[in-house]
């Protein structure tokens, strides 16, 4: 061998050497990882000889592309944007990739055109002419791929590139590694504060709908979305109700303020269960798993919906959203963004047991007075009346006579007001049964309670009626009965309820004194009447509507009807 080669091969041994050095201060040095992983992709280019060498990082399964130099330190915008959009890959995109994770060792491809092992398009855009592979790994569990390639020059891969290689390779995987747990300790610290903040929150009012704003707020920040709402759902899970949001668009307030619920929810709660507590996608547009009305109306690009559960309820959902941007999350982002969801589950949870409670010792207190007014008052006005009875038979002054009559007439109407009062105190008690019982129950307390004949009838599947549309019929129907005994001076009532194909048909009618004549139900349920005119809000909030008419030949019939599902489905 010549001096001149001798002196060449020095020089070069000298500028490995040189370049391992440069990447073993790189990784003891505290540079941030991006920093790190430039200067050791464009040291080990120069260490082996190639022209460049690319790192890709394994997360979550799939190998995300992170980083490429040339050894020569060149920067090609067009080049390192193409690169940075390339993946995410799975082991398999990459039959070379595929290989060197699974057989665990470097693999080289010599014609990459004609080899399959790469991707064609690499060939076109990147001008590769040799590659070779080294699979990263740490404890036998792949944390990435490092990736060498000649484009400049045609020269070819020896056994020494090899063995140099896989020495850079194994630093740098537990570069990597290294960096991997600081940035775990890192993400967990911030995971930690941000939940232990977000505790702070749920405990510092009772008021839910400030909780739930500052839980939205906390979740947009975390994940960086541009929105972010929490809404709960009814009782029978078929509906949801905005509850609190951040940054919600005003045509998007505008719309749910108007709709007041989102239907279908059943749809959204199974396809939660089936996909555990989250559920996203990044193209929402083509995503068939949401179809509803809302993504139509406004569109967005990205979105994350994770389950409101507590004690194995569902009790709504936490939705972040992107209108602009593709978003795919990391295990660690959607961890965070469920123990978000779990306190906001919590803050829920702990105000329906508040309400719940509160509704309880209401309930209890209507239920003693009215048994204070049943037991003590109304007997005793009984009492009064019957010794008036008495008294009435015992005499036969005309004038006394007739002051009596007029005595008995105001204790009968105390005891009528009192049965009113009674009937109105005496608090719902539908937990645990079916519509149809509740239903039951009412006509039966009120026949109790009015002393009135009363006639019950109902037709058809009343389980098909949707929690509000309950709601609103029963309240119609304990409306109307509690007129009657305030004004009607009736003897017969009848209640009658069908449920037919496509709509909910009911009707209370009683054979009273009916109302003045020219009565017109709009000017009578608004004028003073509260109680019918909300009755008539109500029904219409279901999509229906009231007629209120004389009866007769005497009395008065309330008719209405609603369509079946209105408000409950989509």
């Amino acid at each position: 061998m010549s001096r001149e080669s001798t002196q060449q091969s020095l020089t070069h041994a000298d500028s490995r050497v040189s370049a391992l050095l440069e990447i073993a201060a790189a990784i003891n040095s505290t540079l941030d990882f991006k920093m790190l992983l430039k200067v050791f992709a464009k040291k080990a280019a120069q260490a082996c000889g190639f022209d460049r060498c690319s790192i890709f990082l394994w997360r979550d399964g799939v190998l995300l592309p992170v980083m490429s130099q040339y050894a020569s330190g060149v920067s090609r915008d067009h080049l390192w944007r193409v690169f940075k959009s390339l993946g995410p890959y799975h082991s398999d995109d990459v039959p070379a990739f595929g290989r060197a994770l699974r057989e665990r060792r470097p693999v080289l491809v010599e014609d990459v055109g004609r080899s399959g092992l790469v991707p064609t398009d690499w060939f076109d855009i990147f001008d590769l002419h040799s590659v070779l592979v080294f699979p990263l790994l740490r404890q036998d569990l792949p944390v990435g791929i490092m990736h060498f390639d000649n484009c400049l020059s045609s020269m070819p891969f020896n056994q020494a590139d090899v063995d140099l290689g896989s020495a850079i390779a194994s630093q740098l995987a537990l570069a990597i590694d290294n960096a991997r747990l600081v940035e775990e300790t890192r993400n967990r610290l911030q995971e930690t504060a941000t939940l232990l903040s977000v505790g702070r929150t749920v405990g510092s009012t009772l008021d839910l709908g400030e909780v739930a704003r500052r839980l939205s707020h906390a979740a947009a920040a975390a994940i960086n979305a541009d929105s972010a709402g929490i809404y709960v759902s009814s009782e029978d899970n078929a509906m949801l109700k905005p509850l609190a949001g951040y940054h919600v668009p005003k045509p998007l307030l505008e719309w749910m303020g108007s709709e007041r619920v989102l239907h279908n929810f059943h749809h959204l709660g199974r396809m939660l269960k089936e996909s555990g507590h989250s559920l996203w996608s990044d193209d929402v547009r083509n995503d068939p798993r949401f179809e509803h009305e809302i993504f139509r109306r406004f569109p967005m690009q990205s979105i994350l919906v994770t389950s409101l559960e507590a004690m194995d309820e569902l009790l709504g959902v936490l939705v972040c959203v992107w209108w602009t941007e593709r978003r795919r999350f990391l295990e660690k982002e959607l961890r965070l963004i469920e123990g978000i969801a779990d306190q906001a589950a919590i803050a829920i949870a702990n105000a329906r047991l508040y309400a719940k409670a509160e509704e309880l010792a209401v309930s209890r207190e209507r239920l003693r007075m009215a048994q204070e007014l049943h037991h003590k008052l109304s007997q005793s006005v009984f009492s009064m009346r019957l010794t008036l009875e008495w008294c009435l038979h015992q005499t036969l002054d005309s004038g006394v006579r007739s002051r009596l009559e007029q005595v008995k007439q105001e204790a009968s109407a105390i005891m009528g007001q009192m049965r009113q009062l009674i009937y109105e105190l005496t608090p719902e008690s539908g937990s645990g049964m079916t519509f149809a019982a509740r239903l039951r129950k009412l006509v039966d307390d009120f026949r109790e309670l009015s002393g009135l004949a009363v006639e019950y009838g109902a037709q058809g599947d009343l389980a098909r009626l949707g929690e509000s549309q309950q709601e609103a019929l029963l309240k119609a129907l304990q409306e109307s009965l509690a007129n009657i005994v305030k004004h009607a001076r009736a003897s017969h009532v009848s209640v009658r309820v069908d449920v037919l194909a496509e709509e909910v048909q009911f009707e209370v009618r009683d054979d009273g004194i009916g109302v003045p004549a020219g009565f017109r139900s709009a000017v009578y349920a608004s004028s003073g009447h509260l109680g019918l005119f909300g009755m008539i809000e109500r029904i219409k909030a279901i999509g229906g509507e009231i007629e209120l008419n004389n009866s007769a030949p005497s009395g008065f019939c309330l008719r209405g009807k609603f369509p079946v599902g209105y408000g409950e489905h989509v």
